[in-house]
């Protein structure tokens, strides 16, 4: 195994997609470290430990790489090196996911109130959405067999409501009365903005997108604790979700399948997307002021390329596989960030 497929099989660990046995085969890498690694540790120095440990212990007899990462290219480079920026964001999800994996013991403990006594429930068991109106002008679209508990009318702290399945949540502001939404034992806080929520396979995932404003997403220990008392959690912003493993406790961010524009005027202008011999690094700016993402470069010369295309109408990923084919260059998504690869222009 490479350097490459080495940080490729550690990012897909993360995401929950291992085989059993390439699941052992990382969790054994971490028993070849003399100590135990903490979120303080030095992201560079973990891999090089990390890697150093491995070559010595395995003499090359290592499983072959796999298709980790959703890599979008016309231009495929198996030998490119990942840049610095990049290699400290998937190690430090690393050291995070090492941190809770070996010192929170594993649990699929749920979140229930102390009593649904006087809630109402709607459960979807039609073959299409359901819109359900709250009382508080906040409004959820309950996906088919999926259920909703919520009060008559909301309480004067906060509005709460448990889901079992999936909905999409539009959610009234009041930042005097934060909402709250229980999906087994993951909670989503927030003040007033639209996102999605989906329990899969029961509650042994959950995943949280946001479309737009920002939510909070954090786990409880046990129903006793108070609302404001995230023993582990996320922030996220419009175009990202976090998927919860309940098995192992880990959060794992990311970039949402189908991002949407986000900036009002940018939507309202047809030909923001339109250039002509324009720098990739205007290009890329535009993109991240629009979609509210990190785009990062590995060779600073790729911001010197320039473009003509109109890619007004394309998605964010088909965007960008037009810049990559024009400048020939590279990108994939690591995490939440974007990274474009490629020789770039003088």
């Amino acid at each position: 195994m490479n350097r490459q497929s080495f940080a490729l099989l550690l990012n897909k660990y993360l995401n929950g997609q291992c085989t059993a046995a390439e699941q052992k085969v990382v969790e054994q890498w971490y028993d070849l470290l003399d100590e135990t690694p903490t979120a303080e540790w030095n992201a560079a120095e973990l891999e090089e430990q990390l890697w150093q440990k491995i070559r010595k212990h395995t003499r090359g007899e290592w499983l072959q790489p796999t298709d980790v990462q959703r890599t979008f290219s016309i231009f495929h480079n198996r030998n490119r090196m990942v840049t610095i920026a990049a290699s400290v964001l998937l190690v430090f999800g690393v050291v995070l996911a090492f941190y809770f994996k070996r010192n929170i013991e594993p649990s699929v403990a749920v979140h229930t109130p102390a009593s649904l006594e006087g809630m109402m429930q709607t459960t979807n068991s039609t073959g299409k959405a359901m819109k359900i109106a709250l009382e508080d002008g906040s409004q959820v679209t309950l996906q088919p067999q999926s259920k909703l508990h919520y009060p008559e009318k909301f309480g004067e702290l906060s509005r709460e409501v448990y889901l079992e399945g999936e909905g999409f949540f539009e959610v009234q502001k009041n930042p005097a009365k934060p909402f709250f939404v229980y999906t087994g034992n993951v909670t989503t806080k927030v003040l007033g903005t639209s996102f999605y929520v989906k329990s899969i396979d029961g509650i042994k995932k959950i995943e949280v997108e946001v479309v737009s404003g920002r939510v909070s997403v954090y786990e409880k220990e046990n129903s006793s604790l108070s609302k404001d008392n995230q023993t582990n959690g996320v922030v996220l912003t419009p175009n990202h979700k976090v998927t919860f493993f309940a098995e192992s406790n880990l959060f794992v961010t990311n970039i949402v399948r189908n991002p949407v524009i986000q900036t009002p005027k940018i939507q309202d202008t047809k030909v923001f997307f339109e250039f002509d011999d324009t720098p990739v690094l205007a290009v890329l700016n535009k993109l991240r002021e629009a979609y509210g993402v990190d785009i990062l470069v590995e060779n600073e010369a790729i911001n010197n390329c320039l473009l003509t295309a109109d890619i007004t109408h394309q998605t964010l990923y088909t965007k960008l596989d037009i810049i990559c084919a024009a400048i020939g260059a590279t990108y994939e998504v690591k995490g939440t960030t974007i990274l474009l690869s490629g020789m770039g222009c003088k």
